[in-house]
Formats: structure tokens, C-alpha cells, sequence
């Protein structure tokens, strides 16, 4: 056997004492905390979803805005019109008055306008 091949046999046979050694209480500290580090990026990723879903609602109506609320626990963001509540992202079964019951509507947040797009010149063909 060459040095490399010896090296590699005595790092793999570590590797494995250290993977049985500690292989169980890995796979435990994994499941525990693995699930919930899942399931709370799942969440924070489907509250940046509905955010952007309302911001360019609100954008696309007259007087648009929208406001962060959270009924039960869970974020949702409602979309005004003026004063107007017209649409909740996600979808709520919730009417808007117990949605809106305890909130400061002048906390809403009103989606920045787009900037123009450059035209850039066209190169010569």
C-alpha cells in the first residue's frame, strides 16, 4: 500500500469509530432540532410569500397598503384600498372585522414605486 492509501485507511477507520460512538445521540439531536429548524423556515419562507403577494396587490390598486396582522398565532397581511380592507394574504376565513379588531391602521405600509427601467443603447450590429 502507498502512504496515501494508508492515510486514508486511518482516516475512514476514525470516522467510522467516531460515526458509532456518536451516531445515535447525532441522529436524535438531528430529528429534534432538524424538524424544528424545518418546519420554522417553512414558516418564515410562506410569511415572506404572502408579504410579497400583497405588497404587489396593493401596488396594482388605487391608494394601495398593507398591514401586517396575526389572528390565532399566524401572520397575514391585509390589503387596503384607501380605508378599505379588500383582500388577506394568505387566504382567511376570518371577516376583516376581527382581523382589524386591535390593530393600529396607521402602522400600514405602502409599496414603493417601482424605478424606471434604463434603456440602455443598442449596441451596433
Amino acid at each position: 500500500m502507498g502512504k496515501k492509501a494508508k492515510t486514508a485507511v486511518v482516516v475512514i477507520g476514525a470516522g467510522v469509530k467516531v460515526a458509532v460512538k456518536y451516531g445515535p445521540q447525532a441522529k436524535i439531536a438531528w430529528d429534534n432540532g432538524g424538524r424544528k429548524a424545518a418546519a420554522s423556515a417553512t414558516k418564515r419562507a410562506r410569511s415572506l410569500t404572502a408579504r410579497r403577494k400583497a405588497l404587489a396587490h396593493a401596488a396594482t390598486v388605487v391608494d394601495g397598503s398593507i398591514l401586517k396582522v396575526a389572528p390565532s398565532g399566524t401572520t397575514s397581511y391585509v390589503v387596503f384600498t384607501g380605508d378599505q380592507p379588500i383582500a388577506t394574504y394568505p387566504p382567511s376565513e376570518l371577516p376583516f372585522e376581527v382581523l382589524l379588531a386591535h390593530t393600529d391602521l396607521a402602522k400600514r405600509i405602502h409599496p414603493e414605486p417601482k424605478p424606471a427601467r434604463r434603456v440602455l443603447p443598442r449596441g451596433r450590429r
